[in-house]
């Protein structure tokens, strides 16, 4: 069965417009399927939203290359054809923090469920 890499993605989201620090960047990550020319097809998982307010959508088909990653494309693992599903449900299943004041953001989630996708076997050691 083919497999395909899994890689986790950062964006930079540029400075916060009241004090100009950096915000933190944005991680998602991406289940790369196709490469087609310039094209790198796949299928990305990242929250949406803002503190108090975010939440998953579910799986995205995106042209990586026309999605504004920025900065980090790492790969970290991968994923047989047949299991993409199961990535889907692992990454449904982590809770999402709901409380606005908390500092809880896309990095949390994503280091919550890059320990559930290692103890599953999709990450490399």
């Amino acid at each position: 069965m083919p497999s395909h890499p899994l890689l986790l993605v950062t964006y930079d989201r540029g400075l916060h417009w009241k004090s100009q620090k950096p915000k933190p960047y944005h991680w998602a990550f991406f289940i790369k399927t196709e490469s087609v020319g310039y094209k790198v097809l796949g299928t990305a998982h990242q929250l949406r939203g803002m503190p108090g307010a975010f939440y998953y959508s579910g799986p995205e088909q995106v042209d990586l290359k026309k999605s504004g990653s920025k900065k980090l494309d790492l790969e970290i693992g991968s994923v047989e054809s047949g299991k993409i599903g199961r990535v889907t449900e692992i990454l449904r299943a982590i809770p999402i923090e709901k409380n606005e004041a908390s500092s809880w953001n896309c990095q949390d989630r994503s280091l919550a469920a890059l320990d559930t996708l290692r103890k599953e076997g999709f990450i490399d050691d």
